[in-house]
């Protein structure tokens, strides 16, 4: 899983508290459609600090939570801070774990960050039991729509996606995330775009965008330059200052499949 499209850093106190928040938003438009009785043996693949593990722990009560990430820095902090789970070290593209050892498998935002999804998606294809169900949420920055205009937006997302790509990442994903899957192996494979819209008449969703891509830029920190780092400051400061009269969306994109 080796996270080459990574651009923002290990996790300091202020990025866990981004992650966290992040958690929280993506928790509220997926895992709504995300199924784990008690008992069942969960897998979280790209934890990071785990986050998104204490959310699914939250909402699940009951089942067996096991969070694998490449990295050894977020696995420590999420055990630190989310004792909701079984953590481990592993790359994705190599689990340690028997074939069809478990009952649902979840990943959140991370196929954006690794260079070959298809080999993370075989593997955890691999470790699902036999009609077990594997769901992926996955972002598409080309869904962000800002208004009105904010001077500089685009050109700092150009910059932030074109410096993911070059790392190996893919910041738009989301639209082929229902191909991936199905070319991973997996069937019953089901696809949906979770609309989230801020305007006057949805204030909660619109200070959540704000926060959400004003932070996403912020957090970016040695990935950019200089100036284009100042310039993406000046961005979120903009985002965060939207008010009335104003509009955000925003599509990810859900696919929920079978093993």
């Amino acid at each position: 899983m080796a996270q080459t499209g990574y651009v923002h850093g290990e996790p300091d106190d202020e990025e866990v508290s981004r992650l966290v928040r992040q958690a929280e938003f993506v928790a509220g438009f997926s895992l709504n459609t995300f199924e784990a009785p008690p008992g069942a043996r969960v897998l979280d693949v790209g934890t990071g600090v785990g986050a998104i593990a204490a959310q699914i722990a939250r909402l699940f009560p009951g089942i067996e939570l096991t969070g694998v990430d490449v990295s050894a820095v977020q696995i420590a902090r999420a055990k630190a801070l989310h004792p909701v789970a079984t953590y481990l070290v592993a790359d994705g593209s190599s689990l340690p774990f028997a074939d069809e050892s478990f009952d649902c498998v979840h990943m959140s935002w991370v196929l954006e960050h690794v260079e070959d999804p298809i080999a993370i998606l075989r593997e955890t294809r691999r470790v699902l039991r036999r009609g077990g169900v594997g769901h992926f949420s996955e972002v598409d920055h080309n869904t962000l729509v800002v208004w009105p205009p904010i001077d500089g937006l685009d050109t700092t997302m150009t910059v932030m996606n074109d410096v993911q790509r070059a790392a190996g990442g893919d910041p738009f994903i989301g639209a082929r995330l229902e191909s991936l899957v199905r070319a991973a192996g997996f069937t019953n494979v089901h696809m949906r775009r979770a609309v989230l819209r801020g305007d006057d008449d949805h204030e909660a969703e619109r200070v959540e965008l704000q926060t959400q891509f004003a932070g996403l830029l912020e957090s970016l920190g040695e990935a950019l330059s200089e100036a284009d780092m100042v310039q993406a400051r000046r961005v979120a400061a903009a985002l965060r200052g939207l008010g009335p009269g104003s509009y955000m969306e925003y599509q990810p994109v859900i696919v929920r499949a079978s093993g």
